[in-house]
């Protein structure tokens, strides 16, 4: 063989060589797997803040305290009723009973029957100058103060006052009545017991 056909041999097996090579990488990078970018994790949503719960409010007219209305109520009853047991007319009323069966229809129906009027007529100092003058007396009631949920105090006094508006006593005198009541099934608030001191 001749030399130049030797050198041609060895220059065709390293080019064949080189694209063996060339081949083989490229087959090779191509079965690697390609990097994949980071997975990202997803944004926090924004932290979603609970409204505070409204306070409550009372509606227009309603009361804080229905206790209170409740005593108020009884307040009022006891006031109108101690004022109609303590005015009196010594010339017509024949003892002060009588005026505690004029406040009958504020009271419960079993408390009304047993209010009995005593025999014997009314004396002292006070109601026999009055029956003397023709005055009559002009409480004046006041609630006295807090003693339960069912009991209402209520001070009264009074003055005697002529026809003509001459006044011939001072207040000297006071009552301290305590009132207990009763709500019917209709709704109205009687009262169900009383006893008073005088002071």
């Amino acid at each position: 063989m001749s030399r130049n056909a030797i050198i041609a041999i060895i220059v065709a097996v390293l080019v064949l060589g080189a694209a063996g090579g060339a081949f083989a990488y490229v087959a090779v990078s191509s079965n690697e797997p390609t990097a994949q970018e980071p997975e990202q994790s997803p944004e926090p949503s924004p932290t979603q803040v609970q409204p505070e719960p409204a306070e409550e409010t009372l509606d227009e007219g309603q009361d804080e305290d229905p206790l209170a209305a409740d005593r108020e109520a009884m307040e009022e009853l006891g006031m109108k009723v101690a004022e109609i047991m303590t005015t009196w007319d010594p010339n017509k009323d024949y003892n002060r009973t009588a005026a505690e069966m004029r406040a009958a229809d504020l009271m419960t129906e079993e408390l009304a029957d047993s209010i009995t009027a005593p025999e014997r007529p009314a004396t002292g100092a006070a109601w026999l100058d009055a029956a003397a003058a023709g005055a009559t007396s002009q409480p004046t009631a006041t609630p006295n103060r807090a003693t339960s949920n069912e009991v209402v105090s209520i001070e009264v006094t009074w003055i005697w006052v002529t026809e003509d508006g001459d006044v011939i006593t001072n207040p000297t005198e006071r009552r301290l009545y305590f009132f207990n009541f009763e709500t019917t099934d209709d709704g109205e608030l009687l009262v169900s017991d009383f006893n008073y001191d005088t002071v």
